[in-house]
């Protein structure tokens, strides 16, 4: 260490700002007997004017200094002993730089310098290595708020916190430009002027002047950045991007990550010629849509390239590109041209009452394929308002012209019990594409399930159909997904698990675009809840809220609150169910049942009539059951309304209401298994009610209705039956098998059987250590299946599988498939049995 001399710091000098707290370093070396060091900012902050101030304190202390510029001879002959000052050194020429490096070389030679974050050279980069092996380099530039404060101090400057506030922000710390506006500025204006609209006219003056002194290519560089949106980077077209950068900040204009202060932002943009804005705005389009031109810009080019631009981004990013289209229109594009992208990106947007005013405009005066999209926006915007009937009003006055309106046009129908409408005339023959064959396939499910006799066959055509559609990656216009409607014909007949995978495969797969991705997770969350997984639900409420920014339709606002209040039924009390089922009121007034709409219907039915509210509930109801009626009761629709009809009966204590549809149930079960166990379940508690039921009937009916995904009713019956059962053991069975049919906590226990042994009893369940979807896949794999047969058995993707296999090892900790089989047939039995789960269950 060099020895030091006793050193009294004056004040801090006056610079452009009070930068004390950078210089402090400085300040402390000069103290030293050899002061070597480096000062290193860019332009205007302040490195030449403290090189001046350590002149001064060096000659106050008797030093002899002098400046490189001034010495004329070689700058070999300055003595060691002396301190040299060297400003801009980036500028020197190789033979000084070369001189200086000598220098250095001497530890006992004094050496200041100056200099800008760029050009730097071998040669600076060795000389600033050298200095700050004693004093690390001394870094100027940043401006903060304090900097700021104690440089208005330290001038006795008083200053409102709104505009010290406004020069930190819009400057981002520059130094010149913070510095210039203290010196610009006046508080007369901002007493009038909120905006510090005068403060910023003048900056911009400056900084244009700043801009006009740079190299062309510089400025060029600045006015990309200042055009793009924040955080893209300049488009130089070279590989010199990161030096123009370099090059900027050294010069003040532009911050080291590229980016700018927004009154350089603001000042280039109004600063530049129109001819050179229209080139750049050709050429980055998106800049346009997300920071509009301060002056009005209309362009043939630019609303071409802005069209281009939408067009690439209408089905990844609906939202954006409906802004670029608008912008479009304003920079003079023909806004009628432009009407079908723009209808179909507010639409898939889930902008609904946008997307309706461009269609109502349009619809009158479109023709061909043009009319065709429109009326299938509208039809699918009033079935999004849960309006099913206008939408098939929509395809009564204008008729399907192709396979996908015809789709959306049976969906339409039957939706609200009407006929699907006719088949079109076999056209031209064309190859088939997956649209196209998902179209053919959800009308042709969708017709079968009507039938009387349907089998559940038909879930695997509407699987199909999913798959299909989300492999066609499209976001048209439906009136229901048809991932939806699989979903729901799986929970029409009890399987849980399969609406489940259906849900996760499309939501993986972004079936339907943005618009749809909301809907799927809410219907997810529902599925969640009837498999008792309350905090699933409850997350995947959470990610349809945050799934979209536009406002939730009315469809999907009902389902939402179905999905609260049945989470509301089952883990909260009397209050908590008030509550969800008082805020669901609404949904339920605006909203026409459909269809599609009766398991959410069922949910709201009894929460109404457990919270004395039944009548506000009935029209839905009786809706339901003309629309299911109308089409000639199909036991695969029929038979949860009429569940909904007994339940409800139940709640109000009104046996007499049960019976029409108790009636009806059991003239589906000959045709659907889910009626039948509905029917059979339905006598017991009519017995329950009576008083004279079997505990065994109770426990089997129970059990029938857990096997049909119906597991909180299961376990209501089983609990209905404890409390009016005289016998204390009874009782207690019926309690335990409510509670493992629908435990309180949302989590599945295993059984172990009556009579078993203690190491029978002590066993891992496989329900414990895996997931439901993870016990299907094990059964399966246990029965030998291949990842092929595992996906075609539970409707899932062969690679699917093979993650559950490999998850499920890991979980089992098993190194080798055959250890993991060994141990799933201890945890599940040999022959892949349920483990504590009803044979057949979901």
């Amino acid at each position: 260490m060099s020895p030091t001399v006793a050193f009294a710091a004056p004040s801090t000098p006056r610079s452009p700002l009070a930068w004390g707290r950078q210089m402090r370093p400085a300040l402390d070396a000069v103290g030293r007997r050899t002061p070597r060091f480096a000062l290193v900012g860019t332009a205007g902050s302040g490195k030449s004017a403290g090189l001046r101030h350590l002149y001064e304190l060096l000659t106050q202390q008797s030093r002899t200094v002098c400046f490189a510029d001034e010495v004329s001879g070689d700058l070999d002959d300055v003595a060691a002993a002396d301190v040299l000052l060297v400003d801009d050194l980036h500028l020197f020429a190789q033979a000084q730089l070369a001189a200086l490096i000598r220098r250095t070389d001497d530890p006992s030679a004094s050496l200041i310098i100056a200099r800008r974050p760029w050009p730097i050279g071998d040669e600076v980069r060795t000389i600033a290595h050298r200095l700050e092996q004693q004093v690390p380099t001394i870094v100027l530039g940043h401006v903060s708020r304090s900097d700021l404060l104690d440089h208005l101090l330290d001038r006795e400057m008083r200053m409102p916190d709104s505009c010290v506030d406004h020069i930190v922000n819009a400057s981002l710390g520059i130094a010149w430009l913070a510095a210039a506006a203290v010196q610009n500025h006046d508080s007369r204006d901002c007493t009038h002027d909120g905006t510090h609209a005068e403060l910023d006219e003048t900056l911009a003056e400056l900084i244009i002047h700043r801009l006009d002194t740079v190299e062309e290519d510089l400025r060029r560089v600045v006015e990309e950045v200042c055009i793009l949106p924040p955080g893209q980077p300049p488009a130089t077209g070279d590989a010199r991007t990161d030096e123009w950068v370099m090059q900027g900040y050294a010069q003040g204009l532009l911050l080291r990550n590229g980016e700018t202060a927004p009154l350089v932002r603001k000042a280039v943009r109004e600063a530049m010629p129109t001819r050179r804005i229209i080139d750049l705005y050709t050429r980055f389009p998106e800049a346009l849509g997300v920071q509009e031109s301060e002056r009005p810009l209309r362009d043939s080019h630019i609303a071409d390239a802005l069209i281009a631009n939408a067009d690439q981004l209408l089905d990844s990013m609906p939202a954006r590109a409906s802004d670029l289209y608008d912008v479009a229109v304003e920079c003079g594009a023909d806004a009628e041209t432009i009407t079908i992208p723009r209808v179909r990106a507010s639409w898939a947007a889930g902008h609904l009452d946008r997307a309706a005013a461009l269609v109502d405009e349009a619809l009158t005066t479109a023709s061909g394929d043009a009319r065709t999209t429109l009326t299938a926006v509208s039809a699918a915007m009033w079935s999004s308002r849960a309006m099913m009937g206008q939408a098939h009003q929509v395809y009564q006055l204008a008729p399907a012209q192709d396979d996908r309106s015809l789709t959306n046009a049976t969906i339409a129908a039957l939706g609200v019990g009407a006929s699907a409408p006719p088949a079109r005339p076999a056209a031209e023959q064309t190859l088939p594409s997956p649209l196209g064959v998902a179209m053919t396939l959800l009308r042709t499910g969708l017709e079968a399930t009507i039938a009387p006799d349907c089998s559940e066959s038909v879930l695997a055509v509407l699987v199909r159909a999913a798959d299909m559609y989300s492999t066609a990656h499209d976001s048209g216009a439906l009136c229901e997904l048809p991932a939806v409607v699989a979903a729901v014909v799986a929970l029409n007949l009890g399987r849980l698990a399969t609406a489940e995978s259906i849900l996760e495969d499309a939501v993986a797969r972004d079936h339907g675009g943005p618009w749809a991705r909301r809907r799927l997770l809410l219907w997810s969350a529902w599925v969640a809840v009837q498999r008792a997984h309350p905090a699933d639900a409850k997350e995947l409420l959470e990610r349809a809220a945050s799934a979209s920014a536009a406002p939730l339709p009315t469809r999907d606002a009902l389902l939402m609150h179905a999905v609260r209040v049945a989470l509301a039924r089952r883990y909260d009390d009397a209050s908590g169910l008030e509550a969800a089922w008082h805020s669901a009121r609404s949904s339920v007034l605006r909203a026409d049942i459909d269809l599609y709409l009766l398991h959410p219907l069922t949910e709201l039915v009894s929460a109404a009539s457990r919270s004395g509210d039944a009548t506000r509930i009935e029209a839905p109801l009786v809706r339901a059951l003309e629309i299911v009626e109308s089409l000639g009761t199909p036991p695969i629709w029929a038979a949860h309304v009429r569940w909904a009809g007994i339940q409800q009966g139940i709640l109000l204590s009104r046996p007499d209401r049960l019976a029409p549809h108790a009636k009806a149930l059991v003239s589906a079960a000959a045709h659907n298994r889910v009626a039948a166990g509905m029917a059979r379940a339905g006598r017991v508690w009519t017995d329950v009610l009576a008083g004279a039921a079997d505990p065994d009937a109770i426990i089997s009916a129970a059990e029938g209705l857990a096997e049909v995904g119906l597991m909180w009713d299961a376990a209501r019956l089983a609990g209905h039956g404890a409390a009016r059962a005289t016998d204390r053991k009874v009782a207690a069975q019926l309690l335990a098998c409510a509670r493992e049919l629908h435990p309180n906590d949302g989590t599945r226990r295993a059984s172990t059987q009556a009579g078993g042994d203690s190491d029978d009893a002590t066993q891992t369940s496989a329900q414990e250590m895996l997931s439901e979807r993870e016990v299907e896949v094990a059964r399966l794999v246990v029965q030998g299946k291949t990842y092929a047969e595992i996906g075609e058995s539970i409707f899932i993707s062969p690679r699917t599988a093979e993650h559950h296999i490999a998850h499920i090892r890991r979980r089992l900790g098993a190194t080798t498939r055959s250890e993991m089989l060994a141990r799933l047939r201890l945890m599940l039995g040999e022959n892949g049995g349920s483990g504590g789960y009803p044979e057949g269950s979901p």
